[in-house]
């Protein structure tokens, strides 16, 4: 890939890897909750879930998926579903501690799941995948496949970099903002705010 095409295709990742959306309010909240490694477990579910992307814009799937208004509603009411259920469970925390339940001890796996799911049912991500990376592949340079794949390592490089790295600076505002009880009480209440509210973006979302 040519580097007059390289930088700004990378600088368009790094600009839609720190937008704020549904992926940073989810791996920020439990970095937030459980710490730093639990952030980083959700960021590799989330750029684990963009090999699906590639593979469909590979094989043409986003563009039938983007064809068929009807499919695409379906994949997006899931989406608004689990972002509701996520923001559920995160308000969930602050009954359980004021019914002085300890805060259930959860497994990496289930943080890396979280963030999977959570990309893979995000029409926007289909939608992002689908109108970037053709821009950026040339049938004259060779294999269209192999194209798409250096373009999807590259997205996923960058992207799980960047969102590592914010991970890494809200692991200090973990440890020294929000040790205090009533601190985390306000911050799962934003935090749930923001999902449900990206919730509702997502419930009006439509393509082109």
């Amino acid at each position: 890939m040519p580097l007059h095409e390289l930088i700004p295709y990378m600088t368009l990742v790094l600009v839609f890897a720190l937008t704020p959306g549904p992926n940073m309010m989810l791996y920020l909240t439990y970095t937030f909750e459980y710490g730093r490694t639990a952030g980083w477990a959700t960021a590799a579910g989330v750029v684990s879930s963009f090999v699906l992307h590639v593979a469909a814009v590979s094989f043409g799937l986003t563009a039938l998926l983007l064809a068929h208004p009807k499919v695409l509603d379906i994949v997006r009411y899931c989406g608004i579903a689990y972002l509701l259920y996520l923001a559920y469970k995160n308000l969930k925390t602050i009954a359980w501690k004021e019914a002085g339940i300890p805060k259930p001890e959860l497994k990496l796996r289930r943080f890396y799941t979280d963030g999977f799911i959570g990309n893979m049912l995000n029409p926007g991500s289909w939608m992002l995948y689908f109108s970037i990376l053709p821009q950026f592949v040339h049938p004259d340079r060779g294999s269209v496949w192999k194209q798409n794949l250096v373009l999807g390592g590259l997205q996923m490089l960058g992207s799980f970099t960047t969102n590592c790295l914010v991970v890494f600076f809200a692991g200090y505002a973990t440890d020294f903002f929000f040790r205090n009880e009533k601190y985390q009480q306000w911050l799962r209440y934003g935090m749930s705010s923001l999902i449900v509210l990206f919730a509702v973006k997502l419930l009006f979302f439509r393509v082109g």
